[in-house]
């Protein structure tokens, strides 16, 4: 069980490595960005404090700072080619939506660092450990949700693959299943979290639907897009 479990993380990690990669080249080519700002502080400011401030364990934070170090690609592709984006649909001024920008950075990690003290002193029955994969899956739930409506407001691909998609949702199928065969994890049963983890998927497969589609409708082979 011990390495079926190492496995699963592996191969969980993997995904999302690659899913990364696969952003920051999507970005770069249609010089966009393909994250939205909301996910994308929160997780690097997960990243951050789960590999500079918080590591529990030596594989724990090489594993955080390998994905923060790849997020930084994509902060770059925001940052780089961001601002047309939030002009366009928000009318904007550079100096705004940099002040905007960089005030969301910060207050993410504001809300991962007090937060992981927060739920570590107050749910008594999350260890250190449980913590971090409690707000890792509130941001994954956030960030379907974000990147749906982003689809919505672009009203084009531009930024994302249903490569990119299909390995988010098997990157976060390995740990779900982690998580529910590990008797460590034995609270991932509980209703709230089994809703978390629900909400999540399901708006990601809905995602994934209307990404093909409009990838055939763009007449754009949505399995030779990456």
């Amino acid at each position: 069980m011990k390495y079926i479990n190492i496995l699963l993380g592996l191969l969980g990690l993997f995904c999302w490595i690659l899913a990364y990669v696969l952003i920051i080249s999507r970005g770069i080519k249609d010089r966009t960005y393909g994250i939205p700002l909301i996910p994308l502080a929160l997780n690097f400011g997960w990243e951050f404090v789960y590999t500079f401030c918080f590591p529990f364990s030596l594989y724990s934070q090489l594993t955080t700072a390998l994905w923060f170090f790849s997020d930084l690609g994509i902060v770059y592709t925001y940052f780089k080619y961001g601002y047309s984006s939030f002009n366009k649909y928000y009318h904007l001024e550079k100096k705004q939506w940099y002040c905007i920008s960089v005030f969301a950075f910060l207050i993410s990690f504001l809300i991962i660092f007090f937060g992981h003290k927060f739920f570590l002193q107050y749910l008594n029955n999350f260890s250190s450990q449980e913590v971090p994969a409690f707000i890792a899956w509130l941001i994954l739930m956030i960030t379907p949700i974000c990147m749906l409506a982003m689809f919505f407001q672009r009203g084009n691909s531009q930024g994302q693959s249903f490569i990119i998609v299909g390995l988010m949702i098997l990157g976060n199928f390995f740990y779900i299943v982690q998580f529910f065969i590990h008797p460590f994890y034995y609270k991932w049963g509980n209703p709230f979290l089994v809703l978390i983890i629900s909400i999540s998927i399901v708006v990601e497969f809905y995602y994934a639907k209307l990404l093909y589609k409009r990838l055939i409708k763009e007449g754009v082979n949505p399995w030779k897009r990456f």
